[in-house]
């Protein structure tokens, strides 16, 4: 008995640094780009800071790929780093097909105050909105934590300006509306809403809103 303690000890020994390092997937951003990018690939955006708290900069990119001859898809990749050194993936958005007509082209991303912003720019049927998404690991899952959409429609004879501030989180929702020149009217109120998990992001202006 004692000699298969013993044994079995060297194995924990044996295993443990090699449970370690697995979690270290990648040297570093580079590497994990050279491992992901493959023929017309591209990466379309990134941002770097602190996401979690731990005083590390850590990463977030679009990858954009190409699928078909016409066709490509756009994916959101969050890479943690690790204080032993390297990167990690943390979480991943799903590869959505990049749509046409103007809809759904992301226009930029950002890592602020331990969130990631992205924004999504649509133009169709006489309305220009943008749509910022910030997601966050709150309470241990990468979530959909606020949204603001600032959308412009040019259909009426007079402008009309659209702007929504919303806090998944509170229930909290402000939208500010405004014709022409007029006096801005300001309305506030609460809503319940469900979860939104990162890794379903679609890239679509209705993601949280559905």
């Amino acid at each position: 008995m004692g000699k298969l303690s013993l044994i079995l000890s060297a194995l924990v020994i044996l295993w443990c640094p090699f449970s370690a390092t697995a979690q270290v997937d990648f040297s570093s951003t580079d590497a994990f780009l050279k491992s992901t990018l493959k023929a017309d690939d591209r990466l379309s955006f990134e941002a770097k800071g602190d996401l979690n708290g731990d005083g590390l900069e850590d990463w977030a990119g679009v990858i954009n790929r190409k699928r078909e001859e016409t066709s490509r898809t756009d994916q959101l990749y969050v890479l943690l780093r690790l204080r032993a050194g390297g990167y990690r993936v943390a979480e991943k958005s799903r590869e959505e097909e990049v749509a046409g007509t103007g809809c759904c082209a992301v226009e930029s991303l950002e890592i602020r105050r331990s969130s990631i912003h992205i924004q999504n720019n649509v133009k169709t049927d006489g309305k220009m909105t943008a749509t910022t998404h910030q997601f966050k690991l709150h309470n241990g899952v990468w979530r959909l934590v606020g949204m603001k959409t600032y959308q412009t429609d040019f259909n009426p004879a007079v402008s009309v300006e659209i702007d929504t501030e919303v806090n998944l989180l509170t229930g909290s929702v402000i939208e500010k509306r405004q014709k022409g020149d007029d006096k801005p009217v300001i309305m506030r109120r609460r809503k319940r809403f469900a979860t939104y998990l990162l890794k379903n992001f679609d890239f679509s202006p209705r993601f949280g809103n559905k």
